[in-house]
Formats: C-alpha cells, sequence, structure tokens
C-alpha cells in the first residue's frame, strides 16, 4: 500500500498542508532518511505524516495546542502505522529538543519563535514556514533575517489541464490554486 493509499484514510480537521507544498518543503531541504524533524502546529497532522512517511529511520515530533486536533493527529498516526511520529499536546511555544535537521511550522505567531527554533536546529538544519497568507510570510522573514542567512520565500501553483483529443485543451475550470507560502531558511 502506498502513502497516498494511507493518506485517504486520514481524518481531516483544521486546513492541511497539502502535498504539493510538503513537497516543496521536502525538495528544497533534501530531508533524509534519518532526520529529526519537528513540527510546529500539527493541525491534522498531514505534515508530520507525510514527513515521517519519507524519514523512516528518523522521527517527527509535533506540537499541537488544541486537544481536539491533538486527538486527529494521534487518530491519524494510528492509520498509517507509522511508529515514528511523536504527538504533544501543548502550545508550540513550550517545544523542547535540539539538534533538529528540520523544523517546520503552520500557525500564527511563529515569528516569536524564531530564535528559539534557530537555537534548537543543528547546524545545517533547515527551517520552513506554512502560511496561506504572505503577511505572515514577511513578518517571520523579518525575524528570521536576523539569525538566519539564506531564505527563500516559494508559492507553489499548480494547474490541472482537461486534455481533449479532438483539439479543445484548456485548464479545468474550476479547482484550488493557491494554498500557500512556504519560506526556507537555513542555519
Amino acid at each position: 500500500m502506498s502513502y497516498l493509499d494511507i493518506e485517504k484514510r486520514y481524518k481531516r480537521g483544521p486546513q492541511i498542508i497539502t502535498r504539493k507544498d510538503a513537497a516543496v518543503i521536502v525538495s528544497e531541504t533534501g530531508l533524509c532518511p534519518q532526520w529529526k524533524c519537528l513540527d510546529l502546529g500539527g493541525g491534522s497532522g498531514f505534515l508530520s505524516l507525510f514527513l515521517a512517511n519519507l524519514v523512516p529511520k528518523g522521527s517527527v515530533t509535533t506540537y499541537e495546542k488544541k486537544k481536539e486536533h491533538a486527538e486527529i493527529i494521534k487518530n491519524n498516526v494510528k492509520l498509517s502505522g507509522f511508529k515514528n511520529v511523536k504527538v504533544i499536546n501543548k502550545p508550540a511555544e513550550r517545544f523542547a529538543g535540539k539538534g533538529f535537521d528540520l523544523v517546520t511550522a503552520d500557525m500564527k505567531g511563529t515569528e516569536k519563535l524564531v530564535k528559539k527554533i534557530h537555537t534548537a536546529l543543528k547546524l545545517g538544519g533547515y527551517f520552513a514556514v506554512y502560511s496561506p497568507h504572505i503577511e505572515q510570510q514577511m513578518a517571520c522573514k523579518k525575524t528570521m533575517e536576523k539569525v538566519f542567512k539564506k531564505i527563500r520565500t516559494i508559492e507553489t501553483i499548480q494547474r490541472e489541464w482537461k486534455i481533449d483529443t479532438r483539439g479543445f485543451t484548456h485548464p479545468v475550470p474550476s479547482q484550488v490554486v493557491h494554498t500557500g507560502y512556504v519560506t526556507i531558511a537555513r542555519k
């Protein structure tokens, strides 16, 4: 069974980070199978589980402050069968640990945690911020510039096409194109 088959079983609560945005994080960081990852603002756990699938020799710890959302993540972890995910029902501001290869954040106020995240990353580690709003990315980038050198903001837009062999090819008329922005920095 592929990850896509497993993901179909997951329950959604709050808005998720889509695979196309998660893939940007993976491709821009070079995620490796043994990485130690921290996901702040776990939501429904889709990003945590996407990462867990790709780090079978590593780990993913996710912090989610809302109890009902943390329960959704825990249930999705059970459905996935992954043993390398730890769910902590606490505010992201209270995260603990160091030596992370990757820290991801999808929550309001991420800019307030930039210094703490920088300290928690190992040298060469990555920090990726997701948000559907460019203003949040701008606030994070302003703070990130104080401690990180390489910072890049990306929007990934995908359009599905209807290809008609009779010559009427065009984009599918109604689809979700914008999902969010990802800002990635390296320590």
